[in-house]
This record gives C-alpha cells, structure tokens and sequence, in this order.
C-alpha cells in the first residue's frame, strides 16, 4: 500500500516537534525522495531527516523504525554546520540539499537563514562549475588511492559515483540512493550525454549481467544482511533497512532494470562482508561475495582494467566539464 507524501512529511514533523520539546533541536528539515515528491520504491521508503542542534550532538545518523514500509533515517547537525551559508552553496551534497528541502520545524527562522543564504545564486555558473569540479577532484582523489586501498572496491565505487555526479551536478542535483541510476538516465538524457550512464554501467560490470545470477545473488545478500546485523558493528543496520533495499532490488529486477541495482548492490554487500570481517563462519558469505565480484567482471585480476577504465572517465568527464565551463562564462 502506498502512502501519501503529505503523511510522510506529517510524520518526520512529528518526529521533530517532540525532540524538540527538549530545546535541544532547532531546526528540522527533509532532504532526498520524500523533498523532491519521488514514488515509493519496492512499496519500503525512508525518511530523510536532518535536525540540527543547539550544540554538537551525540550522534551523527540514526534510524527510526516507523512501520513495516516507513522508517526515519535521521542525520544529526550541529547549529555551527551552518555558520557560513555561502560555503555550504558550493558544497557538492550539503549545496543541493538545501536547495529545495521541505521546512518542518524553525521557530526561530535559523534554517530560514541559512538556506537562503546557501541557495542564493545557487545556480549561476561558476557555483554549478564549483561543486561540479568537487565531485571530480573526489573521484581523482579516490582512483589514486586504489593502489594502497584496504577496501578497493568500496574506493572505486565511490570513485565512479563521484566522477557521475561531477557531470550530474552540471544539471542540477547529484544522484544517490535507490534510485541512482534512473535519475542518472533521466540527467543524461537531459544533458544530451548517452555516454554518461553507459559508461556507469559499464565500470559496474553490466556487460556481464547475462551469466549473473540475480535471484541467486539477492539471497546471498539477503544472507550477509542478516549476519551482518547480528554481528553488531553497525546500529545503523537495522531489519528496516534490509528490507528497504531488498524490496527496491526486487522491483527494479521485476522492472527489468537490473542494471539499476548494480552499485547500491555492490556498495551495501561490500560493507556487510566487511563486518563480517575474516570471522570462520564468515567463510559461506565472503565465497558467496567473491563469486559475484567474480561473475561482474570485479574480481581481483580485472582491478588493474578497470582502475584504468576508470581514470579513462574521469578525464573524459574533466574535459566535458572544463568545456561546459567555458560555454557557460564559469
């Protein structure tokens, strides 16, 4: 059953009203799915929440179990985060996200100032040019990094989103979440650069999606998930989350967009395989783990080609970027 954006916003500013009975919390806003009015995915959704505190908070994410559909994925923010708008408009996340966030909680119209001055001139070239290179400086600091990285491929994930975001940001917002790559095809389109999502893609292993077992793969990440979870090493991870992705991965699957699901997939398994640590009865999930990598084309004797790949796209979209500076006077 699908629940209505206007019960969703109602709930996190529920949320809000009574943290903020302790005059702690100043200010409460939401960013990402439920902000920009997207469809729920896999019939799970997430709200994301960020309250920011008279002083520095304990915590800095939490996630509250709402519903067997809804949870709160709450990020916590200290009032001196925002000392300095005009710094924050040319951040390449913390920029867009208070571009158009949807206000629940200010009475002293603190947040009211600060997103003004984060969202003034937002769009004007030379900001967009700012958080564009951002993104690409990120994603070059990353692909040097692979080399000497402990996590190669939780580097080069991140390396290669942000090399996408440094063109997406060109068009606005950067991608994340479920639905990265279908936000990715609509920038592309847009933007008139096809080459931007198949390049994606293509980094992620797509071309060796017909000898990937799909239904296979979802189980051993469902697996992972669980043991990962009882491990304890992240309170963040949560049954709600499982089910959130799980049931994301799922529709897409049906959908047929399974390249859709490839770096969330990547991404998520990596970090509960790393939870996991070298533990004995570890083993089934990290043999299960190296066997996907493996069918995609990820494994460790493809890591040199697709480092290189890598840095192949992440020239091509410095240079695609350094021109759409100059066309726009940035």
């Amino acid at each position: 059953m699908s629940i209505a954006r206007e019960q969703l916003i109602d709930l996190a500013r529920r949320e809000t009203e009574q943290r903020a009975a302790s005059n702690e919390i100043l200010s409460g806003y939401l960013i990402g799915s439920v902000a920009r009015g997207d469809p729920s995915l896999g019939d799970a959704m997430d709200i994301d929440l960020v309250l920011v505190h008279r002083h520095e908070p304990t915590t800095a994410r939490e996630i509250v179990r709402l519903s067997h559909q809804v949870h709160l994925d709450i990020l916590h923010h200290s009032r001196v985060f925002y000392d300095r708008p005009s710094r924050l408009r040319i951040d390449p996340w913390m920029g867009p996200a208070l571009c158009e966030p949807v206000f629940l909680y200010d009475p002293e119209h603190f947040f009211e100032w600060a997103q003004a001055g984060a969202r003034g001139q937002f769009f004007r070239p030379d900001h967009v040019y700012a958080r564009a290179q951002a993104f690409l400086s990120r994603s070059r600091q990353a692909s040097s990094l692979l080399p000497l990285s402990g996590r190669w491929l939780r580097t080069f994930l991140r390396a290669l989103l942000d090399a996408a975001n440094a063109v997406a940001s060109l068009d606005g917002f950067p991608v994340a979440g479920r639905r990265l790559s279908l936000h990715l095809a609509d920038i592309a389109t847009r933007l008139d650069c096809p080459w931007l999502l198949a390049q994606f893609h293509q980094l992620l292993g797509v071309e060796h999606l017909h000898r990937f077992d799909l239904p296979q793969h979802l189980n051993a990440w469902a697996r992972a998930c669980d043991a990962a979870m009882a491990s304890g090493g992240d309170p963040t991870l949560l049954p709600c989350r499982r089910d959130y992705y799980l049931k994301a991965f799922q529709a897409l699957a049906d959908a047929g967009r399974g390249p859709a699901i490839l770096w969330n997939l990547l991404w998520t398994w990596e970090e509960f395989i790393y939870l996991l640590g070298h533990k004995p009865d570890a083993r089934p999930h990290r043999d299960a783990w190296r066997q996907a990598l493996m069918e995609l084309g990820l494994g460790p004797d493809q890591r040199a080609e697709r480092a290189q790949s890598l840095e192949c796209i992440i020239q091509k979209h410095g240079a695609y970027i350094e021109a759409w500076g100059e066309r726009h006077g940035a």
